[in-house]
């Protein structure tokens, strides 16, 4: 019975956030016809954050409707600041665990930090602002539903059901990374523009899903489930996740690829970041992370 109902859970959101991006297309595509050339921010990149901020938006009266609006059964478990305070944890953390892996990168020559970064630049300040506050969008939302509403610790589940809930929910969680709309470079943006793409990148997600970049979310996704079910919250998840992805921003953003390397085929051509290290990288702290739990469980009985 609970694998059933997390099934049609997912069958639900899954529909609840296509929806959202079909109107987000439709907004922003209607928005963007007002200008004369496309803002800074590009048309496919509105499409997608715009999507996330709408589904944040309408997400706590659909749980409502759901009769699934219980802040402990959904991973708020803590008060707000002990919320905000495990969120912060998590968050620098993740910056100390992705560590080793920028160094390696570097010490590789997988991808270069560039020489003339300018760390006092205003505009260099304005680019963390930015990857920090999206990081925190995209991990709430995200954690909210791939860790809160599809896995919730059951007294009455199997071991074996919570496990392949995980590891389901990890795999739909990477696939979601691979609905990408491309640039829009289109000298005149109709009302369809956006939704055309849309239903463009569903139609080739065949062709855009990266298996080694794949493997990398789905491991990642794994380590924060078996968190999420230790803890019982989504805090901690929250921040790790927020961490790692404005590590990887501001990391890409200020260093290059060295396609002439000869470790380059450890990185994944999905953003040149997963891949095959990150994934070894990830299963490794996974793996510890599972032997002190088991260490720790045996300790306590």
């Amino acid at each position: 019975m609970y694998y059933n109902l997390v099934m049609k859970n997912v069958l639900f959101f899954t529909i609840y956030i296509l929806f959202f991006a079909v109107m987000s297309s439709l907004i922003f595509s209607i928005l963007y016809m007002q200008f004369d050339e496309q803002p800074i921010l590009a048309l496919n990149k509105a499409i997608k954050y715009g999507a996330i901020l709408l589904c944040a938006l309408f997400i706590v009266p659909i749980l409502k409707i759901k009769s699934l609006y219980n802040r402990i059964l959904l991973g708020y478990l803590e008060s707000k600041s002990n919320f905000i305070y495990n969120i912060m944890k998590g968050f620098f953390l993740s910056l100390i665990l992705l560590l080793p892996l920028l160094i390696f990168f570097n010490i590789a020559n997988i991808r270069k930090i560039d020489a003339n970064i300018n760390i006092f630049n205003i505009d260099f300040f304005y680019s963390l602002l930015f990857a920090f506050f999206i990081s925190f969008i995209i991990s709430l939302v995200e954690e909210s539903f791939f860790r809160g509403i599809l896995i919730q610790k059951n007294k009455n589940a199997k071991i074996s059901s919570i496990i392949n809930i995980i590891i389901f929910s990890s795999f739909v969680y990477s696939l979601f990374h691979f609905i990408k709309i491309p640039l829009i470079i289109e000298d005149e943006i109709l009302w369809s523009t956006g939704l055309i793409k849309l239903i463009d990148a569903f139609s080739n997600f065949h062709k855009l899903v990266v298996i080694d970049s794949a493997i990398t979310l789905i491991i990642f996704g794994i380590f924060l489930g078996v968190i999420r079910i230790y803890y019982n919250t989504i805090s901690y998840g929250i921040g790790i996740h927020a961490g790692f992805v404005f590590t990887i921003k501001i990391y890409k953003q200020n260093s290059s690829v060295d396609f002439e390397s000869e470790y380059n085929f450890l990185l994944g051509s999905y953003d040149h970041f997963t891949g095959h290290l990150a994934s070894t990288w990830i299963a490794t702290l996974l793996f510890i992370y599972i032997i002190y739990l088991y260490k720790k469980n045996r300790s306590n009985p």
